[in-house]
């Protein structure tokens, strides 16, 4: 067993051959279980981050004082993202604001503010999927009420005071300005609540606008970057609700570019085990191509960025279910893999359903041919933050006797075009 401890963040690495253990106590609250070695020397990162201003806002945040007083977020959280794995944060919030959101969130709950928000098929109805409150994820007002006035307005807008300091630090350090501004649609907050007996099937939380077909090009933003804080006390690993993350392992890990996004195109794919692949909808052609971004020599002391494409030609974007592979350079498609498939994402599937799992997700979750499981046991207090775009992930089944509560979100970036209807 390897032990890396950071200055808030004990995380006990198991490296398996074959089957995935968990093991929680103290401050542990993640299990990085992976099938292959980890190296630990990470120092050839080249994606490039603003450090400084990371640490700057983390300065200048003044949340009240706790005896551990959780720090905004790391250089080394922000690096984590970037590359495509997880940033985790335990005792982020402070006790008195989990204590006050807890209740607000049970008060809501009595008083019919919630409603089942599972997983959605965007070829289907909301009617046609079957959400039910006993298997499913619900959510405060459908996702829409964090600044309406019932409940406890002002510990929601302590928090959202918090949230805004983080949103700041990662619009800075991941060099992804449009995350700053507030704005219509901008961005999202809300409780989620799961009863006994409820999870949340595998799912990317954004999609590439194209493969949403017309609608996708209709929001002036998008998903970037996601965020869940826990508000349970004393919740043990018996009583399920793990979040089930698929990171890259730490030998595959993206550091030439940053994940999620390039120039606006977004990241459907992977190749060589390591870099991203991204679509771009905008060519001269008219049509569409997959590529890579590579780093090249320029001046001196100096590295430069260009495009690889990897496909045979610029295509059309078919209809869902997509299969990215069939428009790769035999030498690219060997090594591809695609984020999102109608096998494991059930947003990812055609109108009748071809091929996709259902949303209870019974096909999906234990993923034996996954390289890399990340569990995070949803503790009071503990910051989640990952990419979009990038991680795929799910909600293990709740078989405790009591309710799994958090407050999640996204942080929206601008889209790279609005199709004016």
């Amino acid at each position: 067993m390897l032990c890396l401890l950071s200055s808030s963040l004990i995380a006990c690495v198991w490296l398996l051959v074959a089957h995935p253990v968990s093991a929680f106590n103290g401050n542990t609250h993640a299990i990085l279980q992976t099938k292959s070695s980890l190296p630990t020397n990470n120092n050839n990162v080249a994606v490039q981050l603003d450090v400084a201003a990371v640490d700057e806002v983390a300065a200048d945040n003044d949340a009240v004082a706790t005896t551990n007083r959780s720090r905004l977020i790391s250089a080394d959280d922000i690096r984590e993202i970037s590359q495509g794995g997880v940033a985790i944060i335990p005792d982020w919030l402070p006790p008195h604001l989990v204590r006050a959101m807890r209740a607000d969130a049970r008060q809501l709950f009595e008083d019919g503010q919630f409603q089942p928000d599972g997983l959605t098929n965007t070829a289907r109805s909301r009617d046609e999927q079957g959400f039910t409150q006993k298997a499913d994820r619900q959510t405060f007002r459908g996702g829409a009420g964090w600044d309406s006035d019932v409940g406890d307005c002002a510990a929601r807008g302590e928090f959202a005071s918090r949230m805004r300091d983080l949103r700041r630090a990662l619009a800075l350090g991941l060099g992804r300005p449009s995350l700053e501004p507030e704005g219509t649609r901008k961005h999202e907050m809300t409780y989620n609540w799961y009863e006994p007996g409820a999870k949340l099937g595998r799912h990317l939380d954004e999609h590439h606008e194209e493969t949403k077909g017309v609608k996708g090009w209709q929001m002036p933003t998008r998903r970037s970057v996601t965020w869940l804080v826990y508000l349970n006390d004393g919740w043990e690993e018996e009583e399920g609700g793990a979040l089930r993350c698929f990171p890259r392992d730490k030998g595959s890990m993206s550091t030439d570019v940053q994940v999620g996004a390039h120039e606006g195109n977004l990241q459907v794919g992977w190749v060589n085990g390591r870099d991203p692949v991204f679509l771009d909808c905008f060519r001269p052609s008219g049509g569409s191509a997959l590529y890579r971004v590579a780093s090249t020599s320029g001046e001196v002391g100096k590295a430069s960025q260009e495009r690889c494409i990897l496909s045979v030609r610029d295509f059309d974007v078919p209809a869902q279910p997509i299969d990215f592979a069939s428009f790769l350079k035999s030498e690219a498609k060997e090594t591809f893999s695609q984020i999102s498939t109608s096998r494991l994402d059930p947003r990812f599937a055609s109108a009748t359903g071809t091929a996709a799992n259902t949303n209870a997700g019974k096909s999906n979750i234990e993923h034996a041919d996954e390289k890399t499981i990340l569990e995070v046991r949803p503790a009071a207090g503990t910051l989640v933050v990952f990419d979009s775009v990038s991680l795929p992930h799910l909600v293990r089944e709740v078989t405790g006797k009591r309710q799994r509560i958090a407050a999640t979100g996204w942080f929206h970036e601008d889209s790279q075009f609005v199709l004016e209807v």
